[in-house]
């Protein structure tokens, strides 16, 4: 492995770190949700359907941000 392909490997090693918390913390809080809301049925629907923006701000928009400061 090069110089190069290994520093970009390097800017990516932990995403799926971040993206295992994300969700995590997204199942959670559903979780919670639904067994101590007296009407959970709008939250049930909105905290998950919120995960492709929250593994944007947390996941991709990181590795976004650390390639363009390597380059």
């Amino acid at each position: 492995m090069n110089h190069r392909a290994h520093r970009a490997w390097q800017v990516h090693e932990f995403w799926f770190i971040r993206a295992a918390l994300v969700l995590l913390v997204t199942v959670c809080a559903d979780a919670a949700v639904g067994w101590f809301a007296a009407r959970p049925s709008p939250w049930i629907v909105l905290i998950p359907g919120s995960l492709p923006l929250s593994m944007y701000i947390f996941v991709a928009l990181p590795i976004v941000k650390q390639a363009e400061r390597d380059s």
